[in-house]
């Protein structure tokens, strides 16, 4: 969602509510795949009543439109991240987010970095030693640094192995999630459950948390500010997202009509 959907401000297009009502009507369902936390996203598309299904989570969580609770989550311990949490929390200026199903538990160290942190994260708890938190279970973890390509990402890539994948999800974010977890298993599920083939669906991507859901027979579409190793996964690119990308690609195929209204 951001960096495809949402603008430069985190906001949505002035005709979005009126696109997704307008493919609804066709019988097409309009998807937010992010790796925001389910309340987060919940929070603000139920606020414009408009029918989104949402894959949560970098892909732990998903849930149906008009349904109260998710119909797919993949949760792992705590445990399985003592090791890469210890290292963040010894870089200057990192806070790690645990990424609970129904709660975001974030770090106390840095308490600067929690209006970032909230831009993402609806319901939000603290914690500050590993032993309050070993017991849970989450969806990933996410650590915010300030400058998470350059310092944060290149001293947690080496933690990467065959059962945890990290992942620079966003200039300012690392993601690290069990290997099992990604948004293309949460798409999967929900297209197996609508009896809808990869082939129908049009995925828009711009990081690497959208690598894994832009395969698999999918129509492809790379934002034009996406990183080159997406654009080189697809022959199809749109606009930026502060062009309104998604919504131009749309109409560029005849899938939305050039004018539409809220």
């Amino acid at each position: 969602m951001d960096g495809t959907l949402l603008d430069a401000q985190h906001c949505l297009p002035s005709e979005f509510v009126a696109a997704v009502n307008t493919l609804r009507q066709a019988g097409i369902r309009w998807v937010i795949a992010s790796g925001r936390q389910l309340a987060n996203l919940k929070q603000r598309f139920d606020a414009l009543n408009v029918p989104v299904d949402i894959i949560a989570e970098n892909g732990a969580l998903a849930q149906c439109a008009g349904e109260a609770a998710p119909f797919f989550c993949d949760l792992t311990a705590v445990s399985n991240f003592t090791a890469v949490l210890k290292a963040a929390l010894d870089i200057s200026g990192a806070t790690p987010v645990l990424c609970g199903a129904t709660c975001a538990w974030v770090h106390d160290q840095y308490p600067e970095n929690l209006s970032e942190v909230s831009l993402y994260f609806e319901q939000i708890s603290t914690w500050h030693h590993l032993q309050e938190v070993s017991a849970l279970e989450v969806c990933k973890v996410a650590i915010y640094h300030p400058h998470a390509a350059d310092t944060l990402y290149p001293a947690l890539a080496p933690f990467q192995n065959e059962h945890l994948r990290v992942i620079l999800s966003g200039p300012n974010w690392v993601d690290v999630q069990a290997s099992k977890v990604d948004k293309s298993h949460a798409l999967h599920a929900l297209l197996k459950r609508f009896n809808v083939p990869p082939a129908a669906v049009m995925v828009f991507g711009d990081y690497f948390n959208d690598m894994g859901m832009m395969q698999g027979g999918v129509h492809a579409v790379a934002m034009a500010n996406a990183l080159p190793e997406i654009r080189a996964l697809t022959p199809h690119q749109t606009l930026s997202n502060t062009q309104n990308g998604v919504m131009a690609y749309l109409r560029r195929l005849q899938v939305l009509p050039e004018r539409i209204s809220n």
